[in-house]
Formats: structure tokens, sequence, C-alpha cells
């Protein structure tokens, strides 16, 4: 530690002044710069000049620019989070600024989207367009399991979008994207670690890479394993325990992801799992994914195309390793899913789009202790199936005022009921403004495991979010962007997780909640500088009444969630071999049931105080090569006290889960290019 702590002024004070001073910089000449670049570089050096454009398919499967998608969509880029130094989800995740992050179970790390909690089953996951949400509780946890080595962006839909991608898109959609050969061919090695509290955190190998088989093939593949642990942090908690998170959060991930393109026909396979100790129990859990993908878009005239795709996923969901407890084995399930899908779109003019797609999904879930283990209620066996049938349509119609368009979605599931979902929006973009209108409302398909642990015989109904929205954006010459979004989300008959009376837990429909608020965004990237910056803020909506979300002592927000968080990422290249970054994120006060019990017995609201994280570091590319690069970075400067805590008010709220303090953290990564 003597090496380490003489190290952290001298980058935060060198970092500071080198970024002070980057606008009277001298730009190294042109040609030096390219011949040191990679494509992806020089992919950024195209879209900084103006040819390109930020480009998503997450709205309504159109490749249209983010500006004019019909809805709220915010894209991460590779350079942005090599800009921010983020190492894994959770960090890349929080340059999204109407997003933050709970507690649930089982020290279980989970998203929420303008404050309404979305981890169970609110929120979509999807890497390369496919879904990798657990299907039994819908839920995904923000952890190691799909690491960051090959990713080429995140794109992150914040608002309704049932209509296009289902039940557990409620708040909204995260798609991964990995790195294809369009953004650079070759393949990289990286090696990383960190260094908490007089021990090492946990190390990460990763091979990736992405090469061009012929003008129609291309593949791609990454292949990921890390050892160590979640956090080395010592804490005291609300009730005067002292934790040592070091002994117990123990983990180990593995992953493996491949792609393969023959002109419209792709083909996909992954493995994904993770296993992990619980802070403060004595058995782990473990999660685990295979998955495969088949997918070709077929040109059936200059005016129609059809799209059809296929995804299989055989899972461990949720599974109770090293207990003895007959409860949690009994509940380990495993399952299978099947989803299918076919969209047809037809354009007949410039200014008119028709799209029209059916989805087929299919589910067998089965409890692992076949024999004296729990039985499903709704048929008293040791396995269910659950099958789910959607059709869905959109028309938009485009012209100078702007682009006007509408989408319906019926959805039948055989064991939940029918629902439906409407969406309407209108997107102008004029010059280099751009403006948005948004009405959705969206549902939650209950899951298997929500039917299963309902309380009480009442029927558990479908959640419906209704949100409206507006945005206003403007690029500021050809290498800045700016955009506000404005929204109001009203969330009826939410599928809660309450104790009930007697003591039992369970399913059931709350009263309704919902929130209103604002976020924030500003983009500036040149040939070498990138400066960004997010702001979010909500509040609960005055109707939101569900006691189980008692909000804190102003009455403004729910439990466990800020209700204004910031950011702001500094990155510049000093230098051919050198890049200087600093990130600042500011996280409001929380409130939410801890530990503390009070003398009657009730769980006591804690106030946890506002969080500032500063880090800073640099990457290295020895002999002006981009082939090895070295990074370094201190994270979380001043040692603040990080926690992540639960947004839920029973007598379930699970203890906080402590973050790493200071952490000097390192990456080696070299790239073999063909």
């Amino acid at each position: 530690m003597k090496l380490i702590f003489p190290f952290i002024p001298l980058t935060l004070a060198g970092s500071l002044l080198l970024l002070a001073g980057f606008a009277m910089g001298q730009d190294s000449p042109d040609g030096e710069r390219l011949l040191n670049s990679d494509p992806q570089q020089l992919l950024e050096l195209s879209q900084e000049k103006g040819s390109s454009k930020t480009m998503t398919t997450l709205a309504d499967f159109e490749n249209r620019d983010v500006r004019e998608a019909p809805a709220n969509v915010q894209v991460i880029t590779a350079r942005q989070i090599k800009a921010s130094g983020a190492r894994d989800l959770y960090e890349a995740l929080q340059l999204a600024p109407g997003l933050s992050f709970g507690l649930y179970k089982d020290d279980m790390i989970g998203v929420a989207i303008h404050g309404n909690w979305a981890a169970t089953g609110n929120c979509l996951f999807l890497l390369d367009g496919r879904p990798v949400n657990e299907n039994d509780q819908g839920t995904f946890g923000i952890d190691q399991r799909i690491p960051l080595a090959n990713v080429d962006r995140i794109e992150v839909l914040i608002g309704p979008a049932s209509v296009m991608h289902g039940g557990h898109a409620t708040l909204g959609v995260i798609n991964i994207v990995t790195r294809s050969a369009d953004q650079g061919t070759g393949a990289r090695a990286s090696l990383s670690s960190g260094y908490s509290a007089d021990r090492i955190t946990s190390t990460k190998e990763s091979i990736s890479g992405s090469h061009r088989l012929s003008r129609d093939q291309e593949i791609s593949y990454m292949g990921s394993n890390e050892r160590g642990r979640r956090s080395n942090a010592l804490r005291l908690l609300p009730d005067s325990t002292l934790l040592n998170f070091a002994d117990s959060t123990e983990l180990r991930t593995s992953s493996f992801q491949l792609n393969y393109r023959w002109r419209s026909l792709k083909l996909s396979i992954a493995f994904i799992e993770e296993t992990y100790g619980l802070s403060q129990q004595s058995y782990s859990l473990q999660s685990r994914a295979v998955m495969f993908g088949i997918g070709y878009d077929l040109k059936l005239s200059r005016k129609l195309e059809l799209g059809l795709h296929l995804d299989h996923s055989d899972q461990l969901p949720w599974f109770h390793l090293n207990s003895t407890d007959p409860e949690l084995l009994a509940a380990n399930t495993e399952n299978q899913h099947m989803q299918g899908r076919a969209i047809l779109s037809y354009r007949p003019t410039p200014w008119l789009t028709g799209r029209i797609g059916v989805e087929s999904y299919y589910q067998h879930t089965t409890f692992s202790m076949r024999s004296d283990g729990e039985l499903f209620k709704m048929n008293d066996a040791h396995s269910i199936d659950m099958v789910d049938n959607a059709v869905f349509g959109q028309v938009a119609l485009a012209g100078k005022p702007g682009m006007l368009s509408g989408s319906y979605r019926i959805e039948h599931n055989s064991l939940a009921g029918a629902f439906a979902s409407p969406q309407i929006a209108y997107t102008k973009v004029l010059g280099p403004l751009n403006m948005k209108v948004l009405w959705g409302r969206s549902f939650r398909t209950p899951t298997v495991m929500n039917l299963n642990y309902s309380l009480g015989n009442e029927a558990l109904r479908p959640e419906q979010a209704t949100t409206k929205a507006a945005e206003l954006g403007a690029k500021l010459g050809k290498t800045a962007s700016v955009s506000v979004n404005v929204y109001n989300t009203q969330i009826d008959n939410p599928v809660m997780y309450v104790y009930a009376p007697a003591g039992t837990a369970g399913y059931r429909n709350g009263m309704p909640t919902g929130t209103k608020g604002v976020d924030a965004r500003f983009n500036w990237e040149t040939k070498r500088t990138t400066i960004m910056g997010g702001f979010g803020t909500f509040q609960r909506i005055s109707m939101a009444s569900d006691p189980e979300l008692a909000q804190d002592s102003t009455g403004a927000v729910y439990p466990g969630l800020p209700a204004n968080r910031a950011f702001l990422v500094v990155s510049w290249d000093a230098h051919t071999s050198f890049t200087l970054r600093a990130k600042a994120m500011w996280n409001d006060s929380r409130w939410s049931y801890g530990n503390t019990v009070a003398p009657d017995g009730a769980l006591q609201l804690v106030e946890w105080p506002e969080e500032l994280i500063l880090s800073a570091g640099l990457t290295w590319h020895p002999w002006s090569s981009n082939r090895l690069g070295i990074e370094l970075d201190v994270k979380n400067l001043l040692d603040t006290e990080q926690s992540i805590v639960a947004p839920v008010s029973t007598n379930y709220t699970p203890a906080p889960f402590a973050l790493n303090g200071r952490t000097v953290a390192m990456r080696f990564t070299y790239k073999f290019v063909n």
C-alpha cells in the first residue's frame, strides 16, 4: 500500500491539470494518428465528421437514427465505456441517467427505471437482441455474467416497450450489442485485476475477436473467466453488526459467446454461469444459461421484407447451493424455453411503413427435487408448461411534418390470461433539433413463480404501466449533442412480493405507484476528447399510495433509490501513447428499511447519506502502438462508503450490500491484428 497511496494524489492532480488544458493541446499529425488507429477509431473519426449517425433498431425494429426513433433511446458506445473506465455492466449502465440500482433478495443487484423498481420482470435485458432474463421470476442481476470485453454498445430504451418486446419490457429494454467485423477485425486478449482494503478484489481473463471470413461471412467470439470477491468492504450495519464482505462474497463466473453470419443468416450460441456467496448467509447462489439463436432476414421484394428469429435456452435460473435448508433446496428450479418471431415489413412509399408480427413462446419449468420437493399449485405437479402467443402491428407515416407512428399488441398467456398494449409516438428532426412526444401502455406478464407463490386464492392480474413522455434534443455542431426528457409513469396492479399478516410471503397486486421527473444527457466527442454528463431526478406521483412502497421522510420518493443522480466523464488523448480520464458519480441520499428494529418489532427507516465517487485513470500504449494497452485506474478516490440498499419495506428487506472503497485497478489488453 505504501507504493499505491503516493500514486493516488499524483494521478488525480495530473489528470485534472492535463484535462483542464486539453483545449490548448496540439493534435498530432493526422497521418500519424491514422497509422496508429484501429478500424473502430477510424469509424469514430468518420462519425465526428458528420458522415455517420447513431443508429438503433430497438424502438421499432427499423434501423433509425436515435433522434428519430419512436422511443427514448440512449446509446452508450464502446468509446464512452472506455472513457469512463467502466470494467463491468454495473459501471457502464451508470452512464444512463434514467437508471439507478437497488438490492433484491440473495444479494442480487437490480435496476430501477425512473425511480420505479424494475428488477423483478419489468426490464428486458437482451444480448444481441436475444433475451437473457431468467424465465421463472423474470429477473436479471447486474453482475459479472456478461463481460464488456467484446461489447460495441449498450442501447437503453427507457419507457413502455411491450408492443415490440413483450411482457418483460414494461418499463424499458437494455440491449447489449457485441462487436462485429464492421467494428474491426482481429482478436484481443485482456487480463484485469483490482486491489482494495488490502486484498485482491477479482481477476478476470478474456479473449475476444471478430473476423471477416469472406465478403459474405464473418465470425465473432468471446470467452471470459473471473475469480475473486464481489466486495472487500468492512461495514458496521445499522444494528451494530460488523460485517466483513471479503469473507462471504466469493465470486466465480464463466462466459462464452459465438456469433456467425452468412449474408442475412445469423447464428449465435452463448454460455453464461455465475456462482457467488451471500454476505449474510451460509449458502451460495448459482445461475446458468445455455442459449442458442438463429435469425434470417429475407428481402421478398423491393417493398417487402420478412424477418424470422428463433431462440432457445436452458437455465438454472436461481439455484441455491451449499445449503441444508429444505425450503431453499425444494424451491430450486430448472427450465427450458423456446421463442419464435416472424415480422413482415411493407413499405409501399417512402412516407408509409407497415409492420405486422407474430410471436410464440413456450416454457417448461421443473422443480429440481422432484421426489419430495414443492408442487406447482396450478397443476399439483413437479413441472408446469407455459405457452404465450402474441400478434402485433405498427404503422408509421413520415414526411416533412415529422413521423407519426402507432402500434398495438394483443397477447394471450396460458397461465395468466389475455392483455393488450397500445403505443403512439410523434418525432420530428429539424436540422440540429429533434423532438419527441410519446404515449404508451405496457404490461408485465406474471411469471411462473409469480403465479405459483401468489397470496391466497386471489388471481394475479397483469401489471400495467402508462407513460407520457416528451424529449427535446439538439446537435451542437458536429461533435456535441444534448437531450432532455420529461416523463410521467403510472403503474397499475403492480406485482409485488409481500409478507401477509400471518407471516406467509407471496406475490399480490398492489395499489398504483409511479413517478414523474426529468433526465438530461450531454455528449461531446472529438478526435482526442470525450466529455459526457447526465442528470436524472424523479419524485413519486401524487396518487401513489401503496404501503409496501413507503416513502422517505419527505414523502417524495420510494425507498432505496436516489431521487437525484448525476455523473460527469472526461477523457483526453494527451499523446498518441497516453489517454487520461476522470469520472465523478453522485447519488442523492436514500431512505430504506434496514436492520434497525423499533421497540414494537417494526423495521425503522434508515437514511443513507449522499455518495460522491471520484475516479481517475490513464491508458498507456507503449511505443505509440495500439496493440498493447496498459490501463491503471484509482476508483473511489475519496474512499466513500457505497451501499446498495433494498427498495422494499417489508420484513423481507435484505441488509445493504457494501461496495468496495478505494480501489486500484489494472488491465492489460493486447490486440492481434490481421
